[in-house]
């Protein structure tokens, strides 16, 4: 930052240097500033996320990108005689793709602030780097747990895509005695020939140590140990597969309180229904812990069989979305997720809007607060049912609310396999810049404002579903 500072010094001797630096018109002169702040940013961002560096970026000009998605190898049965005619035996792709989405933010410094504090702290730096930080813990959250049908601002994760090898274990979770669970994604992996593809597990700090109280001398000579990768990372690794310590596996928090009640309107739920509930929320954690299991029990009214079910529940600011358990009877093991909602409502123009109800395919409605959080959800059709919409797959209907038991959070352990083209390894994007590490993360200059040094970083991207089936998601593991 030491030409905002060189700047800022002779700002009020020469005002058409800070033009000159601010603006890449042509006939004025280089923007200098915002040259130097995405050296900042490509330098800094696969230093901060191992989980954003294993990836593969892939740029493509366009908003959808497109791919070939290999569905059947060529037939079997290569012997024959040599004066034989060879038959015609192609694979089959299936055609692919993706919409790339925008992930921004928008920050500033006073020229003031500047000016007053140089003497102890750069900040403009301090700013665009927390600014930064933020930006990576939403990559992380869309790569992990995005769901572009839920929320069609956000593109599609690991959580929504792998199905083949997802374990959902006993409602209340198992702790591990053994390494079986990583040896069975491993080999999940391997019989599917994964063996030469760039993998990873994530996990959290607390089960990667569990694990580790797991091993023996015998494993130890198995290829335990580290390994680098991009970032000047030295990762654990198990069998020679890199681990990725993420604070988003492992819940922190609680779900507040739920609020369930019930209307005689609107709705086509049938008289004499109850249903049961649990509401968690994905947070830079994970899939934070949930509330206290609550019922709503429809009672004939005279409306006719019409009834909605409405549960509310206050803001949570940091919340991304919110995951609903529905069964039809009381107790974790007859919950199963029903329904992902997003945490804020869009005006027409994908701007979080303020105060709103949004009607979603006529199966729910969302009530939002002014700052356009959700807090407020209506089912007008059984809560029992999975959304025609698809925002649940037929695997992840098999979930159960990780309730803690005895104050133990419930976690999960992913083994992502990152080939690009028979894994979920590429993250084709589209924003240009930012040589370093790809384009991936873009900060452009914006039009001085009064006193202020605006700025903007952002990403125009998405994960490629090229192949889910070589990667694993275990849900409902304790360390105790």
């Amino acid at each position: 930052m030491d030409l905002i500072r060189q700047f800022n010094k002779y700002a009020g001797v020469n005002k058409s240097l800070i033009q000159k630096a601010l603006t890449s018109a042509a006939g004025v002169g280089e923007a200098l500033v915002p040259q130097h702040l995405e050296d900042v940013i490509t330098n800094s961002l696969p230093r901060l996320s191992p989980t954003v560096a294993m990836m593969t970026p892939k740029f493509d000009n366009q908003k959808l990108h497109e791919f070939n998605r290999l569905s059947t190898l060529p037939g079997v049965g290569g012997a024959m005689g040599e004066n034989a005619v060879t038959p015609i035996s192609n694979p089959l792709f299936a055609r692919a793709s993706v919409g790339l989405k925008v992930i921004r933010r928008k920050g500033a410094t006073t020229n003031f602030l500047q000016d007053s504090s140089k003497k102890n702290i750069d900040a403009a730096a301090a700013n665009i780097e927390a600014c930064l930080l933020q930006h990576v813990y939403d990559l992380e959250h869309y790569i992990l747990y995005g769901n572009a049908i839920a929320n069609a601002y956000e593109f599609s994760g690991w959580d929504n895509f792998i199905s083949t090898n997802r374990v959902q274990n006993v409602a209340g979770g198992v702790v591990p005695t053994s390494l079986a669970t990583l040896d069975t994604m491993i080999d999940e992996n391997l019989e599917r020939q994964g063996d030469a593809h760039k993998k990873a597990f994530i996990m959290s700090a607390k089960m990667l140590s569990k694990f580790s109280q797991l091993l023996t001398n015998v494993r130890l000579n198995q290829g335990i140990g580290q390994t680098d990768i991009p970032g000047g990372w030295r990762m654990n690794a198990y069998r020679d597969i890199p681990i990725i310590v993420s604070s988003a596996t492992r819940p922190k928090n609680t779900m507040g309180v739920v609020t369930p009640t019930f209307a005689d309107a609107g709705g086509t739920i049938l008289d004499n229904t109850a249903r049961w509930f649990k509401v968690t929320y994905i947070s830079i954690n994970g899939e934070e812990m949930p509330c206290a299991e609550v019922t709503i029990n429809v009672l004939a009214a005279g409306a006719g069989n019409v009834h909605t079910m409405i549960l509310t529940w206050a803001a949570v600011p940091s919340a991304y979305c919110f995951k609903i358990y529905v069964g039809s009877a009381t107790g974790d093991a007859n919950l199963f997720l029903r329904d992902i909602i997003p945490n804020f409502t869009y005006d027409a123009n994908g701007t979080v809007a303020t105060a709103t109800t949004v009607t979603t395919a006529g199966v729910k409605t969302y009530t939002s607060d002014a700052n356009g959080r959700v807090t407020t959800v209506t089912f007008l059709s059984d809560p029992l049912t999975i959304p025609a919409l698809g925002q649940v797959t037929a695997s992840m209907a098999l979930d159960h609310p990780p309730t803690p038991v005895g104050g133990v959070p419930q976690e999960c352990v992913w083994l992502l396999d990152l080939d690009e083209f028979q894994g979920l390894g590429r993250l084709p994007y589209t924003n240009e810049g930012g040589s370093r590490f790809e384009g991936l993360v873009t900060i452009n200059d914006l039009a001085i404002t009064d006193d202020y040094l605006p700025f903007l970083i952002k990403s125009y991207c998405a994960v490629a579903d090229s192949f889910e089936a070589t990667s694993c998601l275990t849900r409902g593991l304790r360390i105790a």
